[in-house]
This record gives structure tokens, C-alpha cells and sequence, in this order.
């Protein structure tokens, strides 16, 4: 059956759960631990079920530090304190170790002292300059652990291959009542710029090799290096997901046995070639399978390929061939910085996702300021009232991929307009016009209650126009510092007298909080203290709304979660202004019980079939994936930023 005839159904749920609200080695890193759940409903092996998932990063970073310098497609690194010896430099990486395959090995328990009797090695991996580092879990409380815990250690032996021929213990723990996971340092790894005020934050290079100071990048767009990493410049490292590493080695979810007739019917999962090798015909896809014990090639079924790699940005499809349902569980590390999305050359497609554990508009993945009605720019996104000229974009929906292109409007977008909606408050918790706020007001008081008190927070903004439950943004509040006993206190923590003596500092009322208690002047931020008394400032506002900048056309507005569905809006643009200045509720939907997110469409976006109908309501789901067409004859392999949504 032809990966794009597919006409089946399917649905797919998407959630993100942080399971883990652990930050990264680094205070200006937000990124989550978490997961994805995706539910596939079962199909069939002659009508298959297609859906496109993309994971998260694989896990935290393995490494962050500065840049020293560059040279050509080579990034040189501080040495640094070494670990044993602090008043000895020692060099930050070990040779070669972020461009492994990667070895792996289990573990065989004790059942009667509880230990780990010994390490198998599964697969040496290869392409190893020196012993990589091995990781043991720590055991799990259980029986026979009621003596204590204690953590097993081993090391790696490198034999001459460059290939691990075995992990010795160093000591066995004491408590593993099942196997311990057993983690051996190595893998393809990338490098990306993580100076949070960079233009260049989040864009991601392969690394190629490396020595114990120096790495070398590839560099397929021929970029600048050194003016994306200049020195002194914060960069991160990370791991890499191949499909072993992914869904599993020995087993995974994509393939299930009829317990009646003992046939197993195998799912197959298709990557997208890279655009050198492509024809623009489904043969650009290339098919994998789990055959129970590895990863094979669908054309080449000898061939093992758990160590396929799947890179950060990339999405890929997956076929569901079995009648059970599937519920597949992706974990990893959702961004929450900038990034970046690959965009072909002429006549090649890609397949990218949607990089952010959050549900995503098509208009936040390309945004305004990198369309062009200009086709002979070849660094932009082309728009054309032609869909056949235009570059497109397609998205896999119930087995049909459907296409959509930019014509041009509101193309001048330079700021996004945004409005916030609290739950809805009509009959069966329809949104009315009372439920949205699209506004601003200045702060001229606001209230200092100790956390101890219960209370929280009041600020005074005459004639506001709030209403409960909705969630405003503080900004620009300053304040002179108090201890928990409302004294004013300096620098060093010393009680002092005059403010003119105290410590002013941004207020932590300045971010998101939703009100309640609201009077016509004034309302509470729900469950927040203070921390210093309030110096009156026209800087200090809360804000609901913002007009946006560039605007010429009218726009739709979408209502997304909350629990509900079927709310629609309609953005009025000022036209001498070229802002937004109402947004009025043409639909009111139903089901809202918690604040839904507005989606204020900048338009442009059209979908094939639709005539000449705006097209603004696609959502890219958390997990989710799409196809970029480039039909521009002048286009250029590009990246464009994709900035995160929520921030």
C-alpha cells in the first residue's frame, strides 16, 4: 500500500506531560523533562494508519560551556579545572566520544545478596578513542533493601577495534532487586548556541569529531561559524536520537503477535532521504521495520539500522499495520528556547516538526518576517496567490496529506497581535464577548502582604475593566526590598530606615498571574506575596492585549484547549495604524472550563480545495509533523528561527 494513498482514518491525541520539573545544568536553560503521548488506533496491513510524530530532544545537555574561538568548521574550548586535581587544567572532552555508535550492555542481579553480579556487554559499539564512561542506576527500594542502598560502578574496556569488548565492576551495589539500566557514555551529538539575547540561540550543527579541546561541525549550508559562535560565546552539546535509541533495541511497541495464529505484523516507520538522493516521488522515502530482535531496512532487510539517526528537527511517519491501538510514549527534553527548521533547496522536500512541547500555529512555525512576494529571493518563503508556484506545506491528516501556501497577506507583520481569554462563562460554557481581553492599563499601587498573612498581592488600576479569571501580565514593577518581617533591608541584608538606603528591584509580581477579588479599581494576583513596597512608576502595567504592528488585513482568531471547541473570532484592523483594534467573538463555541489560548491569525494561509477562502485554524500538535515543499525555482537550503510560543 502506497505510503500516500492511504484513505484510512486515524486519530491522534497529543499531550504533553512534564514529568520532571528539573532545570538543565544551566539557571538561563528552561528546558523540561517530559513526554509526548500519541494514541494511533490500529489498522491494517493492506490499509495501514499513517501518522507524523516527531520527538523531543533526547535528554538533557551533556555539556555546556564557552566557545574559545573558531576556525573554519572548527570550535576550540577552555580548558577547565580538573575534577581530582582543581589546580590542574584539564581539557573538556574526551577524544572522539561525540561521534560514536554507541555501545550498550545489561546487567545480571543477585537474587540472593542483592548485587549486580555482572555486565554483558549487547554491542561494543565503535568509533571509540578512549573507555567511555558507564552509568548503573541506582536500585530501586524493594525487598531485600531494607540494609540500605548503594549504587554499582563499573568501567569500560576499549579493545583494539575502538569497540568496547567489556565492562568490568568496580563495586557491585548493594540492593538491585530487578536489573539495573546500564548507560554507556558515546553517540552522534550535536552543538547548539545557547546565548539566550543571540540571534543565533538554538541553531544546531552535527559534530563530526573531536579532540579533547576542539570540535569539528559539519556545515552542509556553508555558514559563518564564527560569527554564530564568537568567543566567549555559551554553546550546549547534546545526544542525538537514533531509532534504537528511540524505541527500543531487542523490543519495541511497533510490531504485536496474534496470539491465535502466532503471525506478528510489523509497523514500518518512513524518513524522508536526505535531498541529494531525492526524485520527488514516494521513493524519497525510506521504510524501517523492528523484526523483534533489531531495526532493519525495509528494501534491505539483512541491513541493521538501530543506529538510523534522527535529527533534532526532524519528523517522520509512521504506519500502523497492526488492528491493536497503540499508545505510544515518547520521552526526552521539550525546548523551551528558540530554534530552528530546516527549509529546502528548490524542488525538494522536507520533512520538520513542530520542535516545542506545545501545540503550535502553522503562522508560529514560519513566521511573517520570512515570507516574500519576491521570487527571486531565494533565502525567504515564497508567496503567490498560485498554489502550483508558491513554496507548500503539507500536513498528513486521516490518511491525506493536505496542502497549504502563503499568498501574501499580512505578510507585514513585523509584531504579533495577542489577546487572553479566561474560561467561558455563556450557557454550556460558551465563550462570550466578556470572557476576552484585549488590553492594558497602568499600575499605580500595588500592596506588599507577607507570605505568612495568606494574602496576596492587590493592585490598584483605576477603572481596569478585569474581570475574574483572567490572567494578566505584570511588567515593569519595581520596588524597595523587604525581609519576611516587611522591613526595608539594603544590599547585604541589613535593616535600614529610609527607601533611600534600601535595595530597588524588579517586583516578583512582574509575570503571569490570574486575578481574583476584582473590584473597579482594583484585584488580587491569585496566591502571590510581596517582596518590596511598590515604587510609582509609569513603567509599572498589566497587560492582556497587544495591537501588534503591520497589519493590513482583517484576521481570524481560533480559541485553542480549555477543554472546549468550536469558538471563532474576527480581528479588526486599524488601517491607518496597520494594528488590531477590537476582536469581537463571532461563534461562541462550547465546552470551556479552563482559559483557553487566542490564536490571533495573521491570515495569508490557504488550503487546497478551499477556493479563495482564509485559512488560519492549523494547529501542529505537541509531537507533531510536517512536510515543506519547495516550489520557488530560485529557493535555497535555509533555516528559519522558530521562536518558542509561550514566551
Amino acid at each position: 500500500m502506497s505510503l500516500l494513498s492511504n484513505k484510512k482514518n486515524f486519530s491522534v491525541i497529543f499531550f504533553f506531560l512534564v514529568i520532571c520539573l528539573l532545570k538543565s545544568y544551566s539557571s538561563q536553560s528552561s528546558d523540561l523533562l517530559g513526554s509526548v503521548s500519541i494514541f494511533i488506533q490500529g489498522g491494517s496491513e493492506d490499509s495501514p494508519n499513517h501518522v507524523i510524530i516527531s520527538p523531543a530532544l533526547k535528554g538533557r545537555s551533556v555539556f555546556r560551556g564557552q566557545v574559545q574561538g573558531v576556525d573554519d568548521n572548527n570550535l576550540s574550548f577552555y580548558r577547565i579545572p580538573d575534577v581530582l586535581d582543581p589546580t590542574t587544567l584539564a581539557k573538556p572532552f574526551k577524544p572522539g566520544i561525540f561521534s560514536t555508535a554507541k555501545a550498550r550492555a545489561v546487567a545480571e542481579i543477585s537474587d540472593v545478596n542483592f548485587t549486580i553480579e555482572s555486565i554483558n556487554v549487547v554491542n561494543g559499539g565503535n568509533n571509540y578513542l578512549s573507555a567511555p564512561s558507564v552509568y548503573i542506576d541506582f536500585p530501586i527500594f524493594g525487598a531485600g533493601t531494607i540494609l540500605g542502598l548503594e549504587n554499582a560502578y563499573a568501567k569500560a574496556i576499549l579493545g583494539p577495534s575502538q569497540s568496547i569488548v567489556s565492562v568490568n565492576l568496580t563495586h557491585p551495589g548493594y540492593g538491585y532487586t530487578v536489573p539495573p539500566k546500564i548507560t554507556i557514555e558515546g553517540g552522534v551529538h550535536f552543538i547548539s548556541s545557547a546565548d539566550s539575547d543571540s540571534n543565533f540561540s538554538g541553531k544546531f550543527y552535527r559534530i563530526i569529531s573531536n579532540s579533547g579541546d576542539q570540535l569539528t561541525l559539519e556545515n552542509p549550508l556553508g555558514e559563518n561559524l564564527a560569527s554564530i559562535f564568537s568567543p566567549d560565546s555559551e554553546v550546549e552539546i547534546f545526544e542525538a536520537w537514533t531509532l534504537g535509541e528511540l524505541f527500543g533495541y531487542e523490543s519495541t511497541s511497533f510490531n504485536s503477535t496474534d496470539v491465535n495464529t502466532g503471525e506478528t505484523t510489523y509497523d514500518y516507520l518512513y524518513l524522508l532521504k536526505d535531498s541529494f538522493s531525492q526524485t520527488g516521488s514516494v521513493n524519497d522515502f525510506e521504510g524501517y521495520f523492528h523484526d523483534g530482535t533489531s531495526w532493519k531496512i525495509l528494501d534491505s532487510p539483512s541491513v541493521n539500522a538501530d543506529n538510523k539517526l534522527i535529527f533534532p528537527n526532524q519528523s517522520f511517519v509512521i504506519a500502523r499495520r497492526s488492528s491493536e491501538s497503540l499508545n505510544l510514549v515518547l520521552s526526552g527534553t521539550a525546548l523551551f528556547q528558540k530554534t530552528f527548521i530546516d527549509i529546502p533547496e528548490f524542488g525538494k522536500r522536507s520533512m520538520t516538526s513542530n520542535p516545542f512541547g506545545v501545540d503550535l500555529m502553522l503562522s508560529e512555525l514560519i513566521n511573517s518576517n520570512y515570507i516574500s512576494e519576491d521570487s527571486q529571493n531565494p533565502f525567504l518563503w515564497y508567496a503567490n496567490q498560485d498554489q502550483e508556484i508558491a513554496d507548500n506545506i503539507r500536513i498528513l491528516h486521516e490518511g491525506v496529506w493536505t496542502t497549504y501556501w502563503h499568498d501574501g497577506k499580512n505578510r507585514t507583520v513585523t509584531e504579533n497581535a495577542f489577546a487572553t481569554a479566561r474560561a467561558g462563562s455563556g450557557p454550556g460554557a460558551s465563550m462570550l464577548q466578556r470572557d476576552l481581553s484585549f488590553s492594558a492599563g497602568s499600575i499605580l499601587a500595588m500592596t506588599n502582604p507577607s507570605y505568612s498573612s495568606g494574602d496576596s498581592i492587590v493592585v490598584y488600576s483605576p477603572s481596569h475593566g478585569l474581570r475574574v479569571g483572567f490572567t494578566v501580565k505584570i511588567k515593569g514593577a519595581k520596588g524597595y526590598k523587604t525581609n519576611a518581617q516587611k522591613q526595608l533591608i539594603n544590599e547585604f541584608g541589613e535593616v535600614v530606615e529610609q527607601n533611600s538606603s534600601a535595595l530597588i528591584i524588579e517586583s516578583g509580581a512582574n509575570g503571569y498571574h490570574t486575578i481574583e477579588d476584582v473590584t473597579k479599581d482594583t484585584f488580587k494576583l491569585s496566591g502571590k506575596s510581596g517582596d518590596c513596597n511598590f515604587i510609582p512608576s509609569s513603567n509599572a502595567r498589566w497587560i492582556t492585549g497587544f495591537a501588534g504592528l503591520g497589519y493590513e488585513y482583517n484576521c481570524s482568531v481560533s480559541f485553542v484547549g480549555g477543554g472546549g471547541s468550536g469558538a471563532k473570532g474576527k480581528a479588526i484592523v486599524n488601517k491607518s495604524s496597520n494594528t488590531i483594534e477590537s476582536i469581537s467573538i463571532t461563534e461562541p463555541g462550547s465546552g470551556y472550563i479552563e482559559a483557553p489560548k487566542v490564536v490571533i491569525h495573521s491570515g495569508g494561509w490557504r488550503k487546497q480545495g478551499a477556493g479563495k477562502s482564509p485559512y488560519g485554524e492549523l494547529l501542529i500538535p505537541a509531537g507533531g509533523g510536517l512536510m515543506i515543499i519547495r516550489n520557488n525555482p530560485q529557493g535555497q537550503k535555509v533555516r528559519f528561527p522558530v521562536e518558542n510560543p509561550l514566551k
